[in-house]
């Protein structure tokens, strides 16, 4: 038989062209093997891929078809569908919503401390110099993030650890990044820096259009993918009200002034090379969300069930057969007459006064009928081990652990405990060391340049100004919430063996509980004048307590150290004390 082909002129096609398609289907086959890692011997297909996860013969791999996606490319086309569904579990799941304030809580805390650290060798100063300023910025600082009428966010509901916290919701939450506007405030009292929240929504490419070589997804870059601004929309795309002429408005920010003061700040943890926006560390674990979410729903409906329909009637009737064996044919609606006097004469029979007995209730079924009862079968018993093993991915994946997410710590002990402890540690620690690099230090570095344009720092003659190397003034360490203990006091014997050994430092020690050092150093001195003012002594300096590590008592270490009467505020008494290990005198009562 021959298959004559048509050409549009309704003529057969040339042989010549014939030929060529039939080379050109031949080669599109070859090239669908080749993309599937496929090769043909003697017209018999087979894999060529020497890994079995990229072959395509393998079951589990034959409809899996992955894009071959940049990383910013697969988030455009992806992120606003992917931030709305996670918004959605943020708002309607609480595990989602759980997970997000646990990373908040752990990473933020109540807020930051600053610990200025400008660096001395390269600004000309000596080390007690740069001790002396630093405790003069963080002295502002402090004025600055804690003001309560808090003009350091140009929302003014916010003071700076408030604006943290919203921020470490954006980039650790649902959307993955968060951005931020410091403004100049001309009418604050004191600084004119603030900081102006801006949902990462209102990032966007102007009026929808595409991605292009030099915009991506809103931001402005240059050939190295560096970011030169960033385009807000201004009004945020789900702001349905009366007049709203912003919608489809777009204002361009630049990255920073020409003279390198910080305008955008942009926090964002990039998956891949060449990203310019954040994709969410909740994404890769959605699935396992919606299908724990909507397996609950199922087993509660299906309890609630059970416990509605308890039990069921049987009955003996059933008119069919019945009519049936009288071989009767009643016509259309014979049935439904019959089924409704049956239910008729049931109403009628249980509506009759039912035997009352003293706490209970005693019922009667038509003869023949038997009441069959319910069983129970939900939740079901792999309920709690089907949800546990999600929640447990969920945690893993957003870098908590199981009982944090939970709050279930009814499977811990010690060992376990510290041994998470420290692993999950690690990860807050370079969450929040990210976090502060392009959040915290932008902010800071646009407020310390304030702070030296208007005088408020007296430099020491020789120093390096502010301008000439902003990079050495603006070194800081952000203090944030504390490790915690769960052994008190085998942590804080530890944490003394440490300090005896000259393996850390009570500014490291400090700093793992959250608190701020020289903060503490003050206020001890304070106490300890205080006590004196009442001829009391302080509770640290008192002779006749065990020294640390559970060694000897304080005043038996060193019985040859005379403390000066202006000291002790104590005339007409000698008293003896030891030294603390960095030469601090512990005060105590003289032995009787």
């Amino acid at each position: 038989m021959t298959v004559e082909i048509y050409g549009p002129d309704n003529q057969p096609l040339p042989a010549g062209l014939r030929q060529a398609a039939r080379a050109k289907a031949a080669d599109n086959v070859a090239q669908q093997h080749r993309s599937r890692g496929m090769v043909s011997v003697s017209g018999a297909a087979i894999s060529r891929s020497a890994y079995q996860g990229a072959s395509y013969n393998h079951p589990s791999f034959a409809n899996w078809h992955a894009g071959g996606f940049s990383g910013q490319s697969a988030l455009s086309l992806s992120r606003s569908t992917l931030v709305d569904r996670l918004n959605d579990v943020a708002r309607n799941d609480g595990w989602g919503a759980a997970g997000t304030t646990r990373l908040v809580d752990n990473i933020i805390g109540a807020g930051w401390k600053l610990a200025a650290r400008p660096n001395h060798t390269t600004l000309g100063l000596t080390f007690d110099q740069a001790e002396e300023i630093a405790t003069q910025i963080e002295g502002l600082w402090r004025d600055y993030t804690q003001d309560v009428d808090m003009w350091c966010d140009a929302e003014r509901t916010k003071n700076m650890a408030g604006i943290l916290g919203l921020a470490a919701r954006n980039r650790f939450g649902p959307e993955g990044e968060a951005f931020g506007v410091i403004i100049w405030q001309d009418d604050a009292p004191l600084f004119q820096t603030a900081v102006h929240m801006i949902d990462p929504a209102r990032c966007s490419n102007p009026k929808g259009t595409l991605d292009s070589e030099f915009m991506r997804d809103g931001v402005a870059i240059d050939a190295y993918g560096a970011p030169q601004g960033y385009h807000f929309r201004r009004s945020h795309p789900g702001d349905i009200y009366a007049g709203n002429t912003n919608l489809w408005s777009w204002e361009y920010v630049e990255r920073s002034t020409e003279w390198g003061r910080p305008i955008v700040v942009h926090t964002f943890d990039p998956k891949r090379p060449g990203m310019t926006r954040g994709a969410s560390d909740w994404a890769p674990i959605m699935r396992s969300i919606k299908q724990s979410t909507d397996y609950e729903d199922f087993e509660s409906q299906a309890a609630m069930l059970n416990a509605i329909m308890a039990a069921f009637i049987e009955t003996p009737f059933d008119p069919e057969e019945m009519m049936n064996a009288l071989d009767a044919d009643g016509g259309d609606g014979t049935l439904a007459k019959i089924y409704g006097e049956i239910s008729a004469a049931q109403s009628a029979y249980y509506g009759t006064a039912p035997i009352n007995l003293p706490g209970v209730r005693v019922n009667t079924l038509l003869p023949g009928e038997k009441a069959t009862l319910t069983k129970p079968e939900h939740p079901n018993a792999n309920f709690e081990v089907f949800v546990n093993a999600a929640l447990r991915k969920v945690a893993s994946a957003v870098g908590l652990t199981y009982e944090q997410l939970t709050m279930d710590w009814s499977q811990v002990n010690y060992s376990s405990a510290r041994a998470a402890l420290l692993e999950i540690w690690r990860g807050f620690t370079a969450k929040k060391g990210g976090f502060a690099a392009q959040f915290m230090a932008p902010i800071y570095r646009a407020w310390l340049e304030e702070v030296f344009d208007k005088g408020l720092i007296d430099l020491p003659e020789g120093a390096v100004s502010f301008d000439a190397n902003p990079s050495a003034w603006c070194h800081a360490d952000w203090i944030g919430p504390g490790r915690g203990w769960i052994d008190p006091l085998r942590e804080a014997q530890a944490a003394g063996e440490r300090l005896d050994r000259k393996l850390t430092t009570l500014q490291q020690e400090s700093a793992e509980q959250g608190r701020d050092w020289k903060m503490d150093a003050d206020q001890l001195a304070r106490e300890a004048r205080y006590y004196r003012s009442l001829g009391l002594v302080h509770p640290s300096q008192q002779s006749d307590v065990i020294g640390h590590n559970g060694g000897p008592p304080l005043d038996d270490v060193d019985q040859d150290t005379e403390i000066e009467e202006s000291v002790n505020g104590r005339s007409g008494q000698s008293a003896r004390a030891s030294r603390h290990r960095l030469g601090i005198p512990q005060i105590g009562r003289q032995k009787r």
